[in-house]
């Protein structure tokens, strides 16, 4: 579908009335989102920049950002959207940098830096010229993403139309909602992606910056359907517990971006709503495999048949294709017509099996075990720790590591690290863990942070590495 933004111009002109984004107080309409676009399509143009550079966007509200990415795409700019801890990730060549009265604290404004301020959301024609052709055509490269991919280092990576509608036509609008909660970043493929197919199909955008926010929202807009990652869908499940909310209009809650847990799964069945779905997919390629929780609490690591498209293959660490079942390393690439040069194969990082009938597993991540050796068909047990603690501890932050040291004695035992945690019990930890089925011993470290990257995901190598330091300080 190489045509979605025009799919958004069509709302614009054919329900302008129609709430179009929401957030808080705020209800942009899809008439007033289309004047806010191009108002602000022609203050880019205006700008002294070359018109084939990439330009970052550093804008903390969502519906300002999402309106500046739309009018990028609407006069053929590509974009990247950053956080400006991001500025710094080798191989940016950014020309023009657009940030608001939030971001502009961390940027001195040169010609380079521009701030978005209020007039650039006037509905007055500025120069009452004609605007350049937006994006279009499958292959054309039209934004630049951040990613970790199997490295664990963010990169960026080339995003194109057709990536675009191929999520927005798998996953998006087939969605039967009216409004939609995003609570994923737009600085992420799959956070942007959600916003661009919920407007191309018409329905109403609804943004939460918290899961406080976001229980507020959803109670005041009867939102029936939320998507968010599974670190957010851990941090609203334990909101909703905290303030005793029932969320009675909520029929659909998606989290992509991690693997979901059996703690979790059976959590967000309870506070949140009984329909809970995971998305697999990737920066690169998007959507790959959408599961249901039932499923994939009766087959644990269930990611979903194979969406339509999409090719999948396992391969051992010597990049030797494996047979339908084995366990292994998982890569995927977008199918072509037949008598013509497949694509590549795309790996990111992920563990799992595939099989006969096209069922996708995901166990894990090459960056989190020594060698597939060490790779299991569950669930890992550090995570499912991770999560527990989290949902049932006060705490800032958690995270969890398996550490396999002969030191230890036969059996590894789990870390797990807690921030600002007011109610750490091992013993109690313990207590749970084995109701759960999970035997290994358990240790809790107090620290300051947990190691994150760009991307927010736990960087578990450097949280095993301070829990080593950690644990031999104490010795």
């Amino acid at each position: 579908m190489d045509n979605w933004f025009d799919y958004i111009r069509y709302r614009i002109r054919t329900q302008p009335e129609t709430s179009a984004v929401v957030m808080e107080d705020r209800v942009v309409t899809y008439g007033m989102l289309g004047d806010a676009i191009d108002a602000c399509a022609e203050r880019i143009v205006a700008l002294d920049f070359p018109r084939d550079s990439l330009v970052a966007i550093c804008i903390q509200n969502p519906i300002r950002h999402l309106t500046i990415f739309f009018a990028l795409f609407r006069i053929g700019v590509r974009s990247i959207s950053l956080e400006p801890a991001h500025l710094s990730i080798p191989g940016l060549n950014l020309k023009l940098i657009l940030v608001d009265d939030q971001g502009k604290s961390a940027f001195a404004l040169t010609n380079r830096v521009v701030e978005i301020t209020n007039d650039w959301f006037s509905t007055g024609p500025i120069n009452n010229g004609s605007l350049p052709q937006p994006f279009s055509g499958e292959k054309e490269v039209c934004r630049q993403s951040l990613t970790s991919g199997s490295t664990g280092e963010p990169k960026v990576v080339g995003n194109t139309v057709g990536y675009y509608g191929r999520d927005i036509i798998t996953g998006i609008m087939s969605f039967t909602c009216e409004l939609l909660l995003c609570l994923v970043g737009l600085s992420s493929a799959f956070g942007l992606k959600i916003a661009c197919g919920t407007l191309a199909s018409g329905k109403t955008l609804c943004f939460a910056t918290s899961p406080f926010q976001a229980i507020r929202m959803i109670e005041l807009f009867s939102i029936d359907m939320a998507v968010m990652s599974t670190d957010q869908m851990v941090s609203l499940v334990r909101a909703v517990r905290k303030t005793g909310a029932q969320l009675k209009s909520l029929r659909t809650a998606v989290a992509g971006g991690g693997v979901p847990t059996r703690a979790l799964l059976e959590a967000a069945a309870i506070n949140l709503c009984k329909d809970v779905r995971s998305r697999y997919g990737t920066s690169e390629l998007g959507l790959i495999g959408l599961a249901r929780a039932a499923d994939m609490l009766s087959k644990p690591g269930f990611a979903g048949y194979v969406s339509p498209g999409f090719d999948i293959e396992v391969f051992d660490p010597e990049d030797r294709p494996l047979q339908a079942g084995e366990i292994g390393i998982v890569k995927a690439r977008v199918k072509r017509n037949s008598g013509v040069e497949p694509n590549p194969w795309t790996d990111h990082g992920d563990i799992g099996w595939l099989t006969a009938d096209g069922q996708l597993f995901i166990v894990g991540r090459t960056s989190d075990i020594a060698s597939l050796n060490a790779a299991s068909r569950k669930i890992p047990a550090a995570l499912e720790v991770e999560h527990l603690v989290r949902l049932e501890w006060d705490t800032s932050d958690a995270g969890a590591v398996m550490i396999d040291d002969p030191q230890l004695g036969a059996k590894p035992e789990i870390w797990v690290a807690t921030v600002d945690c007011k109610d750490a019990s091992r013993e109690k930890l313990q207590a749970i863990m084995r109701e759960k089925g999970i035997e290994n011993t358990v240790r809790i470290f107090p620290l300051m942070t947990i190691p994150r990257g760009a991307n927010g995901k736990i960087e578990r190598g450097r949280l095993k590495s301070t829990l080593l330091t950690a644990a031999g300080m104490q010795i």
